[in-house]
């Protein structure tokens, strides 16, 4: 089996050798990239692999997260980036999605939950910690807030099941979660997914999830 490779992004020394080494006791992951910030991580990639996902800080000294998300995402759109965020710290959360993130997660997740949003993320999930889900959902109800994702569902012609596919995306859940909860397959439920992408001209899960956070703006 292929390991996925992962490199991590986080300017605090203390913080980020506590996920690295959450991350090393996962079989099915190699970590092959370790910055301080975007501009040493594009230094960095001059001269290693690029990983298959990154774990990406928001506020970094030089270089900031959300224009690493931004400039990583031009230059390879296959990667995918979870954004690691503390509990009160959610001002440029949603600027990162929409320049390309595909999740957000809390910085002292557990270490089952950082390693299955990577195994999701690259499923086509777009993982959120519970609070972080919270917080998108409320800011989603704010003034009418429920009828901004149905407002993308009409412009795009989304069906009443492709709409409820979106709204568990939002939420956080990742293709199983959403298939247990609509009682239908893995396969129907990419299925579904694989036409909301098309109806909302996006490429994928995260992209899909900032097309709906966008309407807040």
């Amino acid at each position: 089996m292929t390991k996925i490779k992962v490199g991590l992004v986080e300017d605090n020394p203390t913080i980020s050798r506590d996920i690295w080494e959450k991350l090393s006791l996962s079989d099915d992951i190699e970590l092959v990239l370790r910055a301080v910030n975007g501009k040493d991580l594009f230094k960095q990639l001059l001269r290693t692999e690029v990983p298959d996902v990154f774990l990406m800080d928001i506020e970094m000294a030089e270089m900031d997260g959300v224009t690493t998300t931004r400039l990583l995402k031009e230059k390879y759109p296959h990667v995918k980036i979870l954004i690691l965020t503390i509990f009160d710290d959610d001002s440029k959360l949603f600027e990162a999605i929409k320049a390309g993130a595909s999740g957000y997660l809390l910085k002292e997740e557990k270490t089952h939950i950082l390693i299955n949003a990577i195994t999701d993320v690259l499923e086509g999930g777009a993982p959120m910690s519970p609070i972080m889900a919270s917080k998108a959902l409320d800011l989603l109800r704010q003034g009418s807030g429920d009828l901004q994702i149905q407002s993308v569902s009409r412009s795009a012609e989304l069906t009443l099941r492709e709409n409820e596919v979106m709204e568990w995306l939002v939420r956080g859940l990742n293709v199983r979660e959403i298939s247990e909860k609509l009682f239908v397959s893995n396969k129907t439920v990419r299925k579904h997914l694989e036409h909301i992408y098309q109806k909302l001209h996006v490429k994928g899960s995260g992209e899909a999830v900032a097309k709906v956070i966008g309407r807040m703006a």
